[in-house]
């Protein structure tokens, strides 16, 4: 392959020496005709008016810093020819890449002040890691990648040998992969961040930009050259193999991902437009006309606006992504290449949930249970995954990623009905961090010895990142259940079950087992509260300047006379799915749900947070419960069995392939809702007392559980 750069390149966007600086950029204001970018009042808290971009003009040696909010475009002057720009989480930090000076400028956001750093010849792409300590550069001269480790002063710079022509950089969630687009040799270099080994993936020629979606799981790679105009590559990031390659407009140049991990956007250098790109399907669904020579994208991270750099227009488009269109442009500096966006932190009010798969949402995918004769169509009423459904419903197509979004891919699934998602509360974001099977060491903080998880860094330390991004005013933990080992004891309980006569019940042995894991648990759970509060310390929140919530687990099971199948009845396993003999089931529902309770509970007394109680929230409403009941062939999409009769706890998977097994003993979509509802009920509530509990009432709907409060 030739190592010369296409002759249909823009030579603006190649490091050439720009034109002088612009003496009226200083005078810059926003060309607006979006009605929401008016509006005078700096009060509101609209996510779409407190978006803070930054723009690299590579035609006017400097940084446009712009308050779409405020409406004003300050410029600050940095090397020769900038090209692309990071800002740090924390939006105190902007990095810069200066071609033709061969440096990074570093710009302080509050004081405008800047520094620079030396790298290699021709720097291009820029990223940061998750906690701001190394910043990666392309050095598209010297056939490397800078690492800046930013905790050293001064910051120190080694180097990492990569292909021909470096230029896009991008990196996984968890900081642990480095993804290098080599311009040169068709190839994209991948870094392990801990030991700086490099593996090289084969692609299409030309690569020249890189975006990771929010799981990880995928890297998108837009090709601009003259041998493939018109190609983005899908790479599997577990494999490192290209899966896929897309048809997007003419001259792809840059890729950003949407942070629900649904859409991509691509940038059309030559075609005016940038193409969007359903992830699920990796087709363009639309393309949106914009300003000439699109060159750089950004999207906030509410996902309602893109951002996109025109290099010919020395404008920047502002795409609304709902309506899937340019609704205004904002006047830049010249030839303007890199843009980042960081959303303001003022007024920006969220809500966080940390833990396991009993927040995260785990099996919010299904409105109830039910036995269909098949598994091809909507399982009665109950998959909310199913779509393209004929006219009996017996016939659909299924995905959970309709439900978890891409968390289903890492197996996180956070659900659209999660507990978060569900309460009816006034927040700008509702922030969901946990995760189905994580363990207190996946929720403490890294240098404290936790641990990532399923690509994901450990939740406190991406707490951290987004108490600094948002006012948080309520963060809710559910943990515990994995480190005591709870789903291996049901799992024990049916295998005893199964066998039926003749044989020990689980709770004879597990009981000292369970002890045993409960008193060992304690202390995880413990720690786990306070890296919660070391984490809001460090993003400078004051003690009671947020509420922290410890929450319990409901029962999933009901008491064994309260069964609706007989105990040796193959109904309670094939029908019902909750093959437990009566006395396990009592195990559980008076000594299993409410010694964890009271642990949680003590652990939130002493670390002076408040406790949910959840043990009673599915009263009448459990897996087989007498006054509950399946759905029928009844039932649909359409007419789905109501939350007021219907089973809260997804039942235990067993004859057939409904969905995933993981999903077992969970809250269902109702279950859920319930949660949501309990959440709703503690924000509300305003006194001082920390012990709540939340109960259920049997035939009433999710929207009707009870909140009582007291001292402790």
């Amino acid at each position: 392959m030739a190592e010369s750069a296409p002759a249909t390149a823009d030579p603006r966007l190649t490091g050439s020496a720009p034109a002088p600086a612009d003496p009226q950029l200083a005078k810059s204001t926003l060309a607006t005709t979006d009605p929401q970018l008016t509006a005078p009042a700096p009060t509101t808290t609209d996510p779409q008016l407190q978006d803070f971009l930054y723009v690299a003009n590579s035609g006017s040696d400097n940084v446009s810093l712009v308050d779409t909010f405020y409406k004003t475009v300050t410029p600050v002057g940095v090397g020769r020819a900038p090209g692309q720009v990071a800002i740090n989480l924390a939006g105190t930090r902007l990095y810069v890449t200066n071609s033709t000076s061969a440096n990074v400028s570093v710009v302080d956001t509050e004081t405008k002040a800047v520094t620079t750093i030396d790298v290699g010849r021709s720097p291009s792409g820029v990223a940061i890691n998750p906690d701001g300590t190394r910043v990666y550069v392309a050095n598209s001269g010297s056939d490397n990648l800078s690492v800046i480790d930013t905790t050293a002063t001064p910051p120190s710079v080694t180097t990492i040998t990569v292909g021909r022509f470096p230029t896009g950089v991008a990196i996984n969630p968890d900081g642990t992969r480095v993804y290098v687009t080599n311009y040169g040799s068709s190839s994209v270099s991948v870094i392990d961040t801990a030991t700086s080994n490099v593996t090289t993936i084969g692609v299409k020629p030309w690569p020249k930009s890189v975006a990771v979606t929010p799981g990880g799981t995928r890297a998108y790679v837009t090709h601009y050259g003259a041998a493939n105009p018109n190609l983005v590559s899908v790479i599997d990031t577990t494999s490192n193999k290209v899966t896929d390659t897309i048809r997007a407009g003419d001259h792809p140049i840059a890729v950003a991902i949407n942070p629900a991990g649904t859409f991509a956007y691509v940038a059309n250098n030559f075609s005016g437009n940038v193409s969007v790109i359903d992830i699920a399907t990796n087709k363009e669904t639309t393309t949106i006309q914009v300003g000439e020579s699109p060159s750089g994208v950004a999207i906030n991270t509410a996902g309602t606006r893109a951002f996109v750099t025109n290099n010919r227009s020395d404008t920047v488009s502002v795409i609304d992504t709902a309506a899937k269109e340019q609704v205004t442009t904002i006047n830049i500096g010249r030839f303007p290449i890199g843009v980042a966006v960081l959303e303001r932190p003022v007024d920006r009010t969220a809500i966080v949930s940390l833990g396991d798969s009993y927040i995260s949402g785990e099996a919010g995918r299904w409105k109830g249970n039910a036995v269909p004769a098949s598994n091809r169509g909507d399982r009665w009423g109950t998959d909310r995954a199913a779509y393209n459904c004929n006219d009996s419903g017996r016939r659909c197509s299924h995905d959970g990623r309709r439900v978890y979004g891409e968390s289903y891919d890492n197996g996180c699934n956070r659900s659209d009905s999660a507990e978060i998602q569900s309460a009816a509360v006034n927040v700008l974001r509702r922030i969901n961090l946990a995760c189905s099977g994580a363990r207190t060491v996946n929720v403490i903080g890294a240098d404290a010895g936790g641990k990532s998880f399923k690509g994901e860094p450990p939740q406190a330390d991406q707490l951290r990142q987004a108490a600094k991004r948002y006012k948080v005013e309520l963060v809710v933990l559910s943990i515990g259940g994995n480190d005591l080992g709870f789903a291996s004891v049901l799992e024990k309980c049916v295998k005893r079950w199964q066998k039926q006569h003749g044989i020990e019940h689980c709770h004879v042995d597990q009981e000292p087992v369970f002890r045993e894991g409960l008193a060992q648990t304690k202390p995880k759970v413990e720690q786990a509260v306070r890296e919660i509060k070391r984490a809001m310390t460090d993003a400078h929140y004051a003690d009671g300047s947020y509420r922290l919530v410890l929450q319990s687990y409901p029962s999933p099971v009901p008491l064994g006379d309260q069964n609706r199948y007989h105990e040796f009845s193959d109904s309670r396993f094939n029908v019902g799915g909750c093959p437990m003999f009566n006395d396990d089931s009592d195990w559980a529902r008076n000594t299993v749900i409410p010694a964890i309770s009271d642990m949680l509970k003590d652990v939130a007394r002493t670390q002076n947070v408040e406790f949910l109680d959840l043990r009673n929230l599915f009263d009448g409403h459990e897996v087989c419960a007498k006054r509950a009941q399946q759905a029928t062939a009844a039932n649909s999409l359409e007419n789905p069995l109501p939350g007021d009769i219907s089973e809260w706890t997804r039942f235990l998977v067993v004859l057939e392939s409904q969905g995933q097994s993981q999903e077992s003993i969970h809250p269902n979509y109702y279950g859920q809702r319930a949660l949501g509802t309990c959440l709703t009920k503690l924000r509300d509530h305003t006194g001082t007392e920390k012990n709540h509990v939340c109960t259920g009432t049997p035939g009433r709907a999710p929207e009707d559980v009870s909140l009582t409060s007291s001292n402790w």
